[in-house]
């Protein structure tokens, strides 16, 4: 027996967790769990819980009474009731998949609207602009695509596979950069993607399909989609933002005009009853219905038809609703909650009746008005903004349509000529094969000639006798008429033959005529063929003269190259031995210029190796101050800014391998800096991690080691710390060597490698191995050290380990796209290794830490573009820079107090640019003239962080007990 799901099901249960009795009620898909005992924190006539049967839910019936529904959205969960009966149990178990399938079967409808596809409209977040469009879903593809029209040949699309939510009104950033929006704010919802948002607005009796369809497209499709909203939660949210519409219009906030409404409804709570029972309200009721609608129509501006005529805050309108015509479901739904409030609240009439006089001299707005206020906002402004721009489409379509065919008679115009001159062609080319055989066929048609001549002869003549024949026949039937005297049938029958003989002859004649000039055309044929002939015989006579000119000038050209084949033989032979002799004069000077190539070659290796040692020499120097070391490296210029840059010098040159100059167009002044070392533009990521690896390895002997990108946005830091899956920066790469010389000590050492990934982002922690953020902040160890208690620390064995480590806390970072960089950092990466290597011979103990950070780029925002939330973003970061920047001026003046607190950046970083350990700064700078003033800032700053020091690091060695 097929079950039919009910509209409102409702049983007892026991809950099986707690043991306590609960009431399930089957509505729509979704089941509303309510406790019989109701929390204080929770309003009364809300469920503890709304279980959702349409995605990913399955219901088992266990025995002994049990009812199990496991669900897996918005997060996986179990529960499980006993019922009064395995009868019942069964029951609301085929009522349950009965309620999923009838749901199914909606939103799959819902599917198919979105296949169709209809008219939306896509804000813009760089210009707060909003642009048309047709819409539609591939569901084969799984993309949502979108164009001008349907039939666009490349629309443009995006993957719903990568998106992670969707959310219903104008809740991001992009709607609310708008001044005032042009569309309801029921009828707007998002798209959200890792790194952007897609926001759109569709028609008012569209909103439903689209959002409900889609969210169900992207649970069923997307991993990382798992919130939904019920059914329940967008009727509610949908009539709260009409709600709030209406409110403003008001002049008053959602909440003060519900209240509002609500309690002008229990002044009339009898009469709501009464009509609520009767359906009519007597003449009475009509009569005060009448004066109502007069003041809506004279304070609201609504027409006799009933339609309203467009606000400023609102875009649609409901059209107006002809006699007879079905009620709008969402009106009877406000209608019954209405009678519903009503029926609540004659609990309360005896309360009311003391109020008496107070509740009936006040004016109270009528139950219509409220409803209106609520429903009255549908699609006709959406209708009309539609029509002018399909009529707008129209016209575009038609003149296009026009110029279509203009250029399609062009073309035909175009192809009869090309047809002309290719018959032309194939004409010219018939003459030509025609006239290559005329000379052969030149005798045969002199033949063919004299015969025909012949035979066109012989025909004459017979024609002449049989003419000659037929006269004389003629003059004997005349001459036998002249005898006859009598006889009329005799005379008929010679009438007769005379008459066939006449037509006989008559055919004869014109046999004649056409023998006569068949003749004349053979005999002008003739005269062609003979004149073609003679023709023909002329154009052979000068081939034949051409020929053996050829002949002769090809005797004379063999001759010539015979000649300078000779000729080249012999100053091949003098230049051979002209060649010897000059190697005779010049063998004391060839010996000389070996000898200085080996000379030369002696000062180069000698120059490598006085310039080894005094980079040897440096870094202990070096080591014994603490300085921080400080590279520079310069990133490839972009196309954009290659187009941009000036004619003239170029903006940043090297020389040697640590010194760099910048050359500043508006000043006409280049200015040269010294580092440790400098990279050009062509470096590859394995040059820089063997300048560094020395340094990076010595984590691994107990020392604290920090490496820091720094510079402006776009300048390639992420790219020298992160790189590439391909292309690997240093974080994998000094992980990579780490566990390296874990294999290659194996025998005698213990090594353990531990990761911690964190980012600071608008001054705050936030740990990248969780997406449960909690509060995280920098403390002070009892050895002055600094640390962040509670982030998450993933022993790593592996080097496939950190590539997985690293991926996950990757796509936890905030990232956003700017006009300067299309991935934009907006956040401090800290990826903080810790090592302990403990030898077997002593159990010594070599405890290390090193500190990979990826700075945030200093932003200018008149260049990036960024506002709103990207804004505050950018002053965050530029700050925390800035906060660094003091405590490197302080520890450059040797000041007694370093600001390590202004900033939770330079917290983190007081071990490293205070403590005992080895730093190294690379400062990332962009190549090109437009950003010459934020490279001259960098380097500059890296210069003060250059003469900082900070004595000699220590080792962590803990001896064994």
């Amino acid at each position: 027996m097929q079950v039919v799901p009910e509209a409102d099901r409702r049983a007892s249960f026991v809950d099986a967790a707690t043991g306590k009795p609960a009431i399930l009620v089957l509505r729509r898909g979704v089941v509303r769990v309510f406790s019989r005992q109701t929390s204080k924190k929770r309003h009364k006539g809300l469920p503890d819980e709304a279980i959702q049967l349409l995605y990913k839910t399955e219901v088992v019936c266990d025995g002994d009474f049990r009812l199990r529904i496991q669900t897996k959205v918005p997060y996986e969960s179990e529960r499980v009731f006993r019922a009064a009966s395995d009868a019942e149990a069964l029951a609301w178990r085929q009522a349950l998949e009965a309620s999923r399938t009838a749901e199914l079967d909606r939103v799959r409808k819902f599917l198919g609207v979105l296949g169709e596809g209809s008219t939306a409209y896509k804000y813009n977040y760089s210009n707060s602009k909003r642009m048309r469009r047709h819409f539609w879903v591939d569901e084969s593809k799984v993309e949502l695509r979108w164009g001008k029209t349907r039939t666009d040949e490349a629309p443009q699309s995006m993957d719903l596979r990568h998106c992670v939510g969707i959310i219903y009104g104008p809740m991001t950033s992009t709607f609310q950069r708008c001044s005032s929006l042009e569309d309801p704010a029921w009828c707007c919802f998002s798209l959200l993607f890792e790194d952007r948002t897609l926001d759109m607005a569709v028609a008012g009796d569209l909103i439903q399909q689209w959002f409900a369809g889609l969210q169900h497209f992207l649970l069923e499709h997307s991993p990382s989609c798992t919130t939904a909203l019920s059914e329940a939660q967008f009727t509610f949210r949908r009539v709260f933002y009409k709600l709030r519409v209406a409110a403003h219009q008001h002049g008053l906030t959602a909440r003060t005009f519900l209240v509002q409404q609500v309690r002008s409804l229990g002044r009339d709570v009898p009469g709501l009853v009464a009509r609520a029972a009767s359906g009519d309200g007597g003449p009475d009721a009509k009569a005060e219905s009448k004066r109502r609608k007069k003041r809506c129509e004279a304070v609201d501006g609504t027409s006799p038809g009933g339609t309203k005529r467009r606000s400023n805050g609102v875009a649609f309108a409901p059209p107006a609703r002809g006699e007879g015509a079905a009620p709008d479901p969402e009106e009877e739904e406000l209608r019954a909650m209405a009678a519903d409030l009503a029926q609540q609240l004659s609990t309360q009439t005896a309360r009311l009746e003391r109020l008496g006089q107070r509740w009936q001299a006040a004016g109270a707005p009528p139950l219509e008005e409220v409803l209106d206020a609520i429903a009255g906002l549908d699609t006709a402004g959406w209708e009309s903004d539609k029509c002018v721009e399909l009529e707008r489409d129209l016209a575009d379509l038609r003149l296009a349509n026009a110029r279509s065919q203009h250029h399609l008679q062009a073309a035909e115009r175009t192809e009869k000529q090309l047809k002309k001159l290719a018959k032309h062609y194939r004409d010219s080319e018939a003459q030509v094969q025609a006239m290559e055989r005329e000379l052969g066929m030149a005798k045969d048609g002199a033949l063919s000639a004299d015969n025909a001549k012949f035979s066109s002869g012989a025909a004459r003549e017979r024609a002449e006798a049989q003419t000659a024949h037929l006269q004389r026949r003629v003059a004997e039937l005349e001459q036998q008429l002249g005898k006859v005297d009598s006889g009329g049938a005799e005379l008929a029958l010679l009438q007769e033959q005379n008459e066939k003989q006449a037509d006989k002859l008559q055919s004869l004649s014109t046999e004649k005529a056409t023998l006569s000039q068949q003749v004349e055309a053979i005999t002008k044929e003739i005269e062609a063929l003979e004149s073609r002939r003679s023709d023909n015989e002329q154009k052979l006579k000068a081939c034949q003269g051409v020929s053996d000119n050829l002949v002769g000038m090809l005797r004379r050209l063999q001759g010539a190259v015979a000649d300078l084949r000779s000729e080249q033989v012999e100053a091949k032979r003098k230049t051979q031995d002209d060649f010897r002799s000059i190697a005779d004069d010049f063998l004391p000077l060839t010996n000389a210029v070996h000898q200085v190539s080996v000379s030369r070659a002696s000062l180069e290796q000698r120059y490598k190796e006085v310039a080894e040692e005094r980079k040897r020499l440096h870094n202990i120097v070096l080591e014994l101050k603490g300085n921080i070391r400080v590279f520079v490296r310069v990133r490839p210029m972009s196309d954009k800014e290659k187009a941009a840059e000036t004619s003239g010098e170029s903006t940043i040159t090297f020389a040697e391998e640590c010194k760099v100059s910048v050359y500043e167009a508006n000043s006409d002044r280049r200015k040269w800096f010294e580092f440790d070392m400098a990279f050009q533009p062509r470096s590859a990521q394995q040059e820089v991690f063997e300048e560094v690896k020395p340094l990076a390895t010595s984590v691994l002997d107990g020392y604290n080691v920090c490496i820091f990108a720094y510079g402006q946005t776009g300048s390639g830091k992420t790219f020298t710390m992160t790189g590439t899956r391909d292309n690997p920066g240093l974080n994998v790469r000094v992980l990579t060597e780490l566990f390296r010389i874990r294999n290659d000590r194996k025998v005698d050492t213990d090594i353990s490698i531990s990761l911690m990934i964190t980012e600071i982002y608008n001054e705050t922690i936030k740990d990248l191995f969780t997406t449960k953020q909690k509060k995280l902040d920098v403390k002070q160890n009892p050895d002055g050290s600094n640390s962040v208690p509670g982030l998450t620390e993933i022993a790593v064995d592996s080097v496939e380990a950190v590539l997985k480590a690293m991926a996950e806390a990757s796509g936890n970072r905030t990232v956003m796209a700017t006009d300067m960089n299309e991935e934009s950092s907006r956040s401090h990466s800290i990826v903080q290794v810790k090592t302990v290597c403990r030898t077997r011979k002593d159990s010594r103990e070599y405890i290390g830490k090193i500190n990979l950070i990826d700075l945030a780029g200093s932003e200018n925002v008149n260049k990036s573009g960024v506002s709103g939330q990207g804004m505050k973003e950018a002053q965050n970061i530029n700050k925390s820079l800035s906060a660094l920047g003091d405590v490197i001026q302080a520890l450059v003046a040797k000041t007694p107090h370093v600001p390590y607190r202004n900033s939770k950046l330079t917290m983190m970083l007081k071990d490293s640019l205070g403590g005992d350990s080895k730093t190294l700064m690379i400062v990332q700078s962009s190549p090109a003239q437009t950003n010459v003033v934020e490279t001259l800032s960098s380097l500059n700053f890296a210069s003060r962080a250059r003469n900082v020091e900070l004595g000699r690091a220590k080792r962590n060695v803990k001896a064994a007990d």
